[in-house]
């Protein structure tokens, strides 16, 4: 008859150790990845909804805006509460604020600890407005800062948005 082989209870209590040590270093920078791609995440989404909004405004030669909304159907003041794109009734292409007519999309808010500031000719704002063309409506060119709090290294974004509309992210220090 053979011999029985396995762990003795010191060896086994050796191994979950080891674990234990090996888990508690890998969880934390986990975290942190998470944290980090979560960032890069949000920015991406915000790149998204100005693209989107710039292809709606030309597809329907008309205005198309990208404003702030927690409710999904009326503009507000907290980017972070989420956002829509929708077809601007406004009266001319400088008027503020903007008319939802119809809501063509709505992103849910991005989570806690989301920070997302937007300027337009270097003033807080709380939509971006595309003309028919494509191009901006209001003069100055629109910036995006967006990040998760927290996060490292260069996991925060840069969108600016041009006169001509074409928007662009850079990697920014969180």
């Amino acid at each position: 008859m053979g011999r029985i082989r396995g762990f003795t209870l010191i060896e086994l209590m050796v191994t979950l150790a080891v674990f234990a040590i090996v888990a508690g270093l890998a969880i934390p920078s986990f975290t942190q990845m998470i944290r980090d791609n979560r960032s890069v995440a949000l920015a991406d989404n915000l790149l998204s909804a100005a693209n989107y909004a710039r292809a709606q405004a030309v597809t329907v030669k008309g205005a198309v805006s990208l404003c702030a909304s927690a409710d999904g159907a009326t503009c507000g003041a907290d980017w972070t509460a989420g956002w829509i794109v929708f077809a601007d009734g406004a009266a001319t292409e400088t008027a503020t604020p903007p008319q939802v007519s119809e809501v063509l999309r709505h992103w849910e808010a991005p989570g806690s600890n989301a920070s997302i500031e937007v300027q337009q000719n270097s003033t807080d704002t709380n939509f971006i407005r595309f003309t028919g063309l494509g191009t901006l409506a209001r003069t100055g060119n629109a910036a995006i800062a967006a990040k998760i709090e927290g996060c490292t290294g260069n996991s925060a974004r840069n969108i600016t948005i041009n006169r001509g509309g074409v928007a662009r992210a850079t990697a920014a220090e969180c």
